[in-house]
C-alpha cells in the first residue's frame, strides 16, 4: 500500500499528454475528414496565446501533413473548430480521390512543447480499424 500513494501522486502531478486524430473518408465528394481531439489547456500552452480559427488552423497545418501514394502534400482545407469541456475538436479536410488506402500520415502535434507527448491516429480502412503511434522523433506513417 505505501508504494501505491507515491506512484499515484506521481501520476497526479504528470498528466498524460495525448492526441487523437481520426481519420474518414467522405465517399460522396471523395475526401479524407481529418478530426483532432486534443485538449484546451496543451493546446493553448503550445500556441502560447488564445485558441483562435486561424491560429489553431495554422499550428494544425504545420503539425499535420498527408500525402498521397506519389509522397505529394495533399491541400488541406480548415473546417472549423468546437470546444466540448475540456476538450477542442479540430476539422481539415482533404481531396483523396484514391481513398484512404496509400495515404501516409505525420502527427506531430506538441511535440514541441511536451516530451512525452503521444498521438493516435485511427482510421477505417478497406473495412478494418487501423491504428498509429505517433511518438517524438517519428517520420510520416503509412496507412496499410
Amino acid at each position: 500500500m505505501g508504494a501505491i500513494v507515491p506512484l499515484f501522486m506521481a501520476l497526479a502531478a504528470h498528466p498524460l499528454h495525448t492526441t487523437l486524430t481520426q481519420l474518414a473518408y467522405r465517399d460522396p465528394d471523395h475526401s479524407v475528414e481529418v478530426t483532432v481531439r486534443v485538449f484546451a489547456d496543451d493546446f493553448r500552452a503550445v500556441l502560447a496565446r488564445d485558441v483562435t480559427d486561424s491560429a489553431a488552423a495554422a499550428y494544425l497545418r504545420s503539425a499535420f501533413t498527408l500525402t498521397d501514394r506519389a509522397g505529394q502534400p495533399l491541400a488541406v482545407v480548415w473546417c472549423g473548430m468546437k470546444r466540448t469541456g475540456d476538450l477542442l475538436w479540430l476539422c481539415l479536410r482533404a481531396a483523396a480521390p484514391g481513398g484512404l488506402s496509400g495515404l501516409r500520415v505525420r502527427v506531430a502535434l506538441l511535440f514541441d512543447r511536451y516530451e512525452d507527448q503521444i498521438n493516435i491516429v485511427q482510421a477505417i480502412l478497406e473495412g478494418r480499424r487501423v491504428a498509429l503511434l505517433f511518438t517524438h522523433g517519428d517520420a510520416s506513417k503509412p496507412l496499410s
